[in-house]
């Protein structure tokens, strides 16, 4: 009878502190955010009626990209953006839409290379393909 108490007594104990390391568990995968000459060119603007003619600043990629991250990093976890992959994160407050190539550098760093940036508006908005992954906020 000591026995089984003690054995029951004993899994108890495990599966408490199973529980304990796993609500600790966090996977943190690291990022670069890296713009090319495309996106530095689109930047200050483009040529269509009613457009926000304000240039895009590095910072606010930045800000953009590093709100995004979370889910970024879940989306890879989750398999849904690759190595390689093109994705979208689009910013209504910052009026901003980015397209993304995705490489891995190793299973928990990647580059985040921004291709281009546009304002995105009501009258303006940023196209992308029907399969894409676009993250919204």
């Amino acid at each position: 009878m000591n026995t089984l108490r003690g054995l029951i007594k004993e899994n108890l104990l495990l599966e408490k502190r199973i529980g304990q390391i796993s609500a600790n568990f966090e996977i943190v995968i690291g990022f670069d955010i890296i713009t090319t000459k495309h996106s530095k060119d689109r930047s200050g603007g483009r040529n269509l009626e009613n457009y926000n003619q304000r240039p895009v600043e590095n910072r606010e990629i930045v800000e953009v990209v590093s709100q995004f991250k979370k889910d970024i990093a879940e989306k890879i976890i989750m398999g849904e953006i690759k190595d390689q992959d093109n994705f979208v994160i689009i910013s209504n407050q910052w009026e901003l839409a980015m397209p993304i190539i995705a490489e891995k550098e190793s299973n928990t760093y990647w580059k985040l290379i921004v291709k281009s940036v546009f304002r995105q508006s009501e009258t303006h908005k940023f196209l992308y393909g029907r399969n894409q992954v676009v993250l919204e906020k």
